[in-house]
């Protein structure tokens, strides 16, 4: 299911399925909407791809910054992530595997959010994501084909500092944060 459908299903009245607080935004993870900042009770990021898979797992500093950002105090960010050998020939990510759990929590904490679950997902929470990837995991034999992690972090405070913070932009200052800077002058 994509963003349109999700959009369209999410802006239904709430007695048919709808939901009231739910917000759409085409925007780059590097460079959240300012209107989304610190507003986000749960984020959740399905099979993504590039700059934003590897902002899921806090690879790119500045992307998971902007992820970060979007979360609410107290609220998580729930990703089903898969990383295998061609990803790391385009991407430069690695396959995963749960002995990457200490460097991923480690690269989250500097972003002000803790890794709380990291684990392969299950067939079951697989089949129950709506993402048409989910459906071809399916009938490829899911995760034995092409391993899925599960992901699951949490916001212990006002990450939207982390937009500003040096130590999850690898010491250059986050795009998103420029920008704002530079708007609000």
């Amino acid at each position: 299911m994509g963003m349109a459908t999700s959009s369209l299903r999410a802006a239904r009245s709430v007695a048919k399925g709808g939901l009231p607080n739910a917000l759409f935004a085409v925007a780059a993870a590097e460079s959240p909407p300012d209107e989304l900042i610190g507003r986000a009770d749960l984020l959740t990021v399905t099979f993504p791809w590039g700059s934003l898979l590897r902002g899921a797992l806090a690879l790119d500093d500045v992307a998971a910054a902007g992820i970060a950002a979007l979360l609410a105090a107290g609220a998580r960010l729930e990703a089903l992530v898969s990383a295998t050998d061609r990803d790391a020939a385009t991407l430069r990510i690695e396959p995963l595997t749960s002995g990457d759990r200490p460097d991923i929590a480690d690269r989250w904490a500097r972003c002000g959010v803790t890794l709380k679950v990291f684990e392969p997902a299950s067939d079951a929470i697989i089949a129950s994501s709506p993402s048409t990837w989910a459906r071809r995991l399916a009938a490829g034999h899911g995760a034995a084909e092409r391993p899925v992690w599960r992901l699951v972090v949490v916001n212990r405070g006002h990450s939207e500092r982390a937009l500003e913070s040096p130590r999850c932009a690898s010491g250059s200052p986050p795009v998103a944060a420029a920008s704002r800077s530079a708007a609000s002058r």
